[in-house]
């Protein structure tokens, strides 16, 4: 008979009888908890006990009927042997109840990490569609005032070339007359605002400027700062926004010229109310 064609069965009733299958302290291990529970707080009659362990046939290590003395050793010995038993078993359900918490802490740690990498990346990538999309409308702005500033000159350039041909036929119609010639137009001459010097006004509030270029309007993108214009539109008599790099360098430059001349809101017009208030409001002034 080879080794492969041997069964397990013979080695564990081997096993079996050695551990005492018929034994009192077998028969314990099994049933001691329904014993207790049978009791419930009651003595146990060892001696009752001991002539049922007899007509079973449950017997001693020694192989012998236990007497009351053996069984209560025994049930002591089971008692103790099932606490340890009991134990290990619980250290083993708390280590697993660790492994299993510290496994399910890394993997929210790992998932917070991904969602955080995710969210970072998110954000940048909308901040680099918002500079990308500021960068358009600056573009599209720029090409636009271009094409004001050009139609404007054009426009400028043929109204002078008519003044100048009105004079001219004045001129040669009336040769006696004292006249002076027109001058050409050439380049837009530029003007400064009739402004008082406040300190705290930036030198933008009283550079020289084209009169003749429109006014900033909300919403219109600074070419400067790729950013919309946000609080209202350039207010006539005072610096326009287009010489500015920051809405609120020029609301500070603008309402420190609002205070200086007027002494209360109530003289102001609506519009520079507003921004006055906005100048205020944001700690410019």
């Amino acid at each position: 008979m080879s080794a492969a064609s041997i069964g397990i069965e013979g080695a564990l009733e081997a096993l079996d009888g050695a551990a005492g299958v018929a034994s009192v302290r077998a028969w314990m291990e099994r049933h001691r908890e329904a014993l207790l529970a049978h009791q419930d707080g009651r003595r146990i009659n060892w001696r009752a006990l001991c002539a049922w362990f007899a007509s079973v046939g449950l017997l001693n290590g020694k192989g012998e009927t236990p007497t009351v003395r053996c069984a209560q050793l025994t049930w002591y010995r089971v008692g103790k042997w099932l606490e340890r038993r009991n134990e290990r078993a619980a250290e083993r359900a708390a280590e697993a109840l660790r492994l299993e918490a510290e496994r399910e802490s890394e993997k929210a740690a790992i998932q917070a990490e991904i969602r955080q990498r995710r969210e970072t990346e998110a954000l940048e990538k909308a901040a680099l569609r918002d500079k990308m999309e500021k960068a358009e409308r600056a573009a599209a702005w720029r090409r636009d005032e271009a094409a004001r500033v050009a139609e404007h000159n054009q426009r400028v350039a043929a109204e002078a070339a008519a003044r100048k041909a009105r004079a001219a036929a004045v001129a040669s119609a009336q040769p006696t007359a004292g006249h002076s010639a027109v001058a050409p137009a050439g380049d837009t001459a530029l003007v400064t605002l009739d402004l008082p010097q406040i300190e705290g006004v930036s030198y933008r509030a009283y550079e020289p400027f084209d009169p003749t270029l429109p006014p900033i309007r909300k919403g219109e993108i600074n070419p400067l700062s790729g950013n919309a214009w946000e609080f209202g539109d350039d207010l006539p008599g005072y610096p326009s926004k287009r010489g500015y790099e920051f809405e609120d360098d020029w609301l500070r430059d603008v309402g420190r010229l609002l205070r200086a001349r007027h002494d209360t809101t109530s003289s102001m017009t609506e519009e520079e109310k507003f921004a006055f208030r906005i100048a205020r409001g944001r700690g410019r002034l």
